[in-house]
């Protein structure tokens, strides 16, 4: 690498913004400089529903991230999530291969090229993802460059998403002072930051559960196979609670994460918490068992979408991997005890992982989109050229390179050491979320 390069990534999410800015240094060194997280206003579900606000949520979460780098930014990666975005199958077949042919990169781009379907008005596409190539029927090929063939198949993941949902989280970012240098699916980031090399050859399902939405990513082979998206999430555990309790959703908010907990039966029945006045309503105490029930039971209800969604895209049943849950929302005391009562395989909890160096105050379920936007644009998809056009939608977000997709995700961390950020950085982190 001749000089060092800056990146930034952009989660905009419901309940919160967070823009993260690292370096690469000259000599491949990765250090993360800044962090800036904001209540997000503007988005719901995923969506931006008002540009103004969410402009202003990004600007000021940019603004804390640029304090701690000292100089301005001028583009940045961005996530996208909702149930506005669609995976589906494609396949596409080459066959001018000469007899003494070998396959070349420029062929493997024409024939991803050829996979790509016209897309309908309204939607637009962003990502092409090959799952398996063909060469002369011998399917299972990961790299065909540099191979003898006379045809050539792939089998691609075509991700999609509404025109004009894009267009809102482009002008949103693009009206804080930022241009937009790249969109990428939250779930397929999410899986950059959390997942092992293991889990996504064997096959395993992401669930990223956060206020708004919970996004399902589906990685078998090494590649995202398929995705889906639940508009269920956190907010509406607090919402339940709420109702339930009688009381403001600020607070609710703040029960939820002091006496939360998603398994009931394992909170002493003898335990009370006390509600304080609410409205000329009297203080109170209350079971926590109480306070747990209707966290549990719409967790459980979650849950319960996740594994349907997960079936209708195929599956017959899980993959090896199992079920990895991140995001925010599976930070609730107990989540994991409860995935394993619905769930019916192996589960575990997600976190950033494989930056040496990194925060602990970063490595939580919370920062999983977050750090994997950051990664996903550092492995260079700014770079390579999109294959994929379309008359009928715009495809700046697709972004593919026959060399670069072979690289194995977790070859990120071997670029170098990420030195520790600054003590004031993580403390702030420990604030929000401790």
């Amino acid at each position: 690498m001749a000089k060092e390069s800056f990146y930034t990534a952009i989660d905009l999410g419901t309940s919160k913004v967070c823009t993260l800015i690292a370096r690469v240094g000259a000599d491949g060194e990765l250090q993360v400089l800044g962090l800036g997280v904001v209540p997000s206003q503007g988005v719901e579900k995923g969506l931006v529903v008002n540009i103004r606000e969410a402009k202003e949520a990004v600007a000021a979460s940019v603004d804390e991230a640029r304090r701690y780098l000292g100089r301005g930014i001028s583009w940045a990666y961005v996530g996208v999530s909702g149930a506005h975005v669609d995976s589906i199958s494609s396949t596409g077949v080459l066959s001018s291969q000469k007899e003494e042919g070998f396959v070349s990169t420029e062929a493997v781009a024409s024939l991803v090229r050829s996979a790509t379907p016209k897309v309908e008005d309204g939607k637009e596409v962003l990502h092409v993802i090959p799952r398996d190539f063909s060469v002369d029927g011998l399917h299972g090929v990961r790299n065909p460059v540099g191979l003898q063939a006379r045809q050539l198949e792939v089998e691609t993941n075509i991700v999609m998403a509404d025109d004009d949902k894009l267009r809102n989280v482009r002008r949103a970012v693009e009206k804080a002072g930022l241009d937009v240098r790249g969109l990428v699916l939250a779930p397929l980031a999410a899986g950059y930051a959390v997942l092992t090399e293991d889990e996504r050859e064997m096959g395993v399902v992401l669930v990223d559960i956060g206020c708004g939405t919970s996004d399902i990513g589906i990685f078998r082979g090494g590649a995202l196979w398929n995705s889906a998206c639940v508009p269920v999430g956190g907010f509406q555990v607090t919402r339940d609670l709420s109702i339930a309790l009688g009381i403001p959703y600020y607070y609710a908010e703040e029960a939820k994460l002091r006496w939360g907990h998603a398994v009931p039966s394992q909170v002493d029945e003898s335990e009370e918490v006390l509600i304080p006045s609410f409205q000329g309503a009297a203080r109170h105490t209350v079971k926590r068992r109480q306070v747990c029930l209707p966290i549990a039971e719409r967790m459980t209800e979650t849950l319960r979408l996740v594994m349907a969604k997960v079936y209708q895209s195929g599956l017959q049943r899980l993959p090896a991997g199992g079920v990895v849950l991140t995001g925010g929302a599976i930070s609730l005391t107990g989540m994991e005890d409860l995935a394993r009562q619905v769930i019916p395989g192996a589960v575990r909890i997600g976190q950033p992982k494989g930056l040496a160096g990194l925060p602990p105050e970063l490595r939580k379920p919370a920062f999983a989109t977050s750090v994997g936007i950051l990664l996903w644009g550092i492995q260079g998809h700014d770079k390579q050229k999109s294959v994929a056009t379309s008359s009928s939608a715009s495809v700046g977000g697709t972004r593919w390179n026959p060399i670069n997709m072979f690289k194995r995700v977790g070859e990120v961390a071997s670029v170098g050491s990420i030195k520790g950020t600054a003590t004031s950085l993580a403390a702030k982190v420990k604030r929000i979320y401790a």
